[in-house]
């Protein structure tokens, strides 16, 4: 025998849910999307302060994508591919998603990334886990895959991270 009293909330939550239009769908997950650029812009400013080393770190990585006016919100939980070694860093920009994996010095990374094809951003001799349009950026201890969206999109990521960050000032 079913309890109508527990059985009522259920029911009707779930039809609130059912009965959500299209339209508010949208509001929520853009509201949604706004509030995650708002916390990577807040971090971003935060990073603006850091000294700078000329290394990588996450916070000036998101500060840079916020300078370049791409709006990044982080993905937490997505897995990176281990032949990187490195934990991932994740991030939506726009439709696409970006890839970072950050190494202690460049010479970190460059022991990784020789190992890969450039062109599938994979260990030569082994297929591409990434769908087809990806691009490999490496700059410095960062590497980074960019997966998805225009070829100006794209392009807008790799310039970003290419340039490198700031050097440190001088005493």
């Amino acid at each position: 025998m079913l309890n109508s009293t527990r059985v009522f909330p259920v029911v009707f939550a779930f039809s609130l849910v059912a009965c959500e239009s299209a339209a508010d769908k949208k509001a929520r997950e853009e509201k949604s999307a706004q509030q995650a650029i708002a916390v990577e812009s807040s971090a971003a400013h935060q990073a603006a302060a850091l000294p700078l080393t000329g290394i990588w770190d996450e916070a000036h990585l998101t500060e840079r994508l916020v300078r370049a006016g791409l709006a990044p919100q982080a993905l937490h939980g997505e897995k990176g591919e281990k032949y990187f070694k490195v934990p991932v860093h994740a991030y939506r920009v726009g439709p696409n998603t970006l890839y970072v994996y950050l190494y202690a010095d460049s010479s970190a990374r460059l022991a990784v990334t020789l190992t890969l094809d450039t062109l599938t951003a994979a260990p030569r001799g082994q297929s591409t886990p990434y769908e087809q349009r990806h691009i490999l950026i490496t700059q410095n201890n960062l590497a980074a895959v960019m997966v998805g969206g225009t070829d100006v999109a794209r392009e807008r990521v790799a310039l970003a991270l290419e340039a490198g960050l700031p050097a440190p000032a001088k005493p």
